[in-house]
């Protein structure tokens, strides 16, 4: 059971170590049901206090977690070691954020190899902001009726979501 000495103490923990703090089974549950609970018992002016000094220990649990698993991506990536204690969500977050690194390094890499991707001259549609491509270039900004040419996967993108088409040079 949840309680705001047992967020105190997760709070201590999450400070002291740059790991994540094992977490009790159902911890999201436990601590929504736990809020839930004082809310509606919070009729006194420490009750009130009690619910708001809960809340912004979990948020800052929360942040502290999530600032770790950030830096346990980068630590993951380049050594392989798998972080422990994560929650479900958090796990879907890690996941995320090392395919998305992953994604990243890949493009960079392609890009500093000098490997020019391939290219589709493409007709706007819409008006569309500065944007980085696929090769780390800059494109744009576009207004409706330019032509230009772009990475084909960024053109592929943009084809796809009605932004462009693509031009036929005859080539």
């Amino acid at each position: 059971m949840i309680t705001y000495e047992t967020l105190r103490s997760i709070d201590q923990q999450e400070r002291k170590s740059a790991m994540l703090a094992k977490l009790p089974d159902r911890f999201l549950q436990e601590v929504r049901a736990y809020l839930e609970k004082k809310e509606a018992i919070s009729e006194k002016k420490e009750d009130q206090w009690e619910l708001q000094s809960a809340k912004q220990k979990f948020q800052t649990i929360m942040e502290n977690r999530e600032r770790k698993i950030v830096n346990l991506t980068l630590s993951f990536i380049r050594s392989g070691a798998v972080p422990e204690n994560m929650m479900p969500e958090e796990q879907e977050l890690f996941d995320g954020l090392v395919r998305s690194i992953r994604d990243f390094q890949g493009r960079r890499e392609k890009a500093m190899s000098g490997e020019r991707p391939q290219v589709k001259t493409l007709a706007f549609l819409q008006d569309l902001p500065r944007f980085v491509g696929i090769d780390m270039g800059y494109y744009g900004p576009y207004k409706s009726g330019d032509m230009a040419t772009v990475p084909e996967e960024n053109a592929k993108l943009l084809v796809e979501k009605g932004a462009a088409e693509v031009v036929d040079l005859g080539k």
